[in-house]
């Protein structure tokens, strides 16, 4: 997941019982848990400081985005929030519209050139949902954004790591992330 940059747990565990020569249905294989924090350890350990210079530069260019956004109340989740980012690790947000052309209306407006594409997210009780998604690059990041139905503020999908509802920052709590971040620079 680290140096190939395999962002699906499944996926990662599928390729390695491949390489390992594994069958996957017969061989117990790690929790999204365990594999997350496995990926934070050797973050830390070969990739020290340009993780924490990554998570800064990538929490900045999410700030902005934030205020960019801001009609859509977006929320940052995903590694950027955790802080388990490498190089080419997605700056991911969900925003919240009565209906995702507002956001399309908004990429136009501002002219921002995305691609779209669509994500199967789980919330509580099993219940999967197809979320419209828009993809683009913004400087040296790529951004997707997520466009939830207002409703949907109040109830986070479930996170693919621990099995509960996935966390979300808010633009204050990402501003406060990024002052912690570049502490750490210091």
């Amino acid at each position: 997941m680290v140096d190939e940059s395999v962002r699906n747990f499944q996926a990662a565990k599928h390729k390695a019982c491949i390489r390992l020569g594994y069958d996957q249905r017969r061989t117990p294989l790690p929790t999204n848990r365990e594999i997350e924090s496995a990926f934070a350890s050797r973050l830390r350990l070969f990739r020290g400081r340009s993780v924490t210079e990554s998570l800064c530069c990538g929490r900045r260019a999410a700030a902005e985005i934030m205020r960019l956004f801001a009609p859509f109340q977006p929320r940052l989740v995903g590694a950027m929030l955790r802080g388990n980012v490498t190089a080419d690790t997605p700056i991911e947000l969900h925003l919240f519209a009565d209906n995702p052309e507002d956001v399309v209306d908004f990429l136009r407006q501002n002219q921002i050139p995305w691609k779209t594409f669509d994500k199967r997210v789980r919330f509580a009780g099993k219940r999967f949902t197809r979320i419209p998604g828009f993809r683009f690059s913004a400087d040296q990041s790529m951004v997707e954004l997520l466009a939830f139905n207002v409703k949907q503020l109040r109830e986070a999908p479930i996170c693919p790591v621990d099995g509960r509802p996935m966390q979300r920052a808010n633009l204050r709590a990402v501003e406060d992330l990024l002052l912690e971040t570049q502490s750490g620079l210091s």
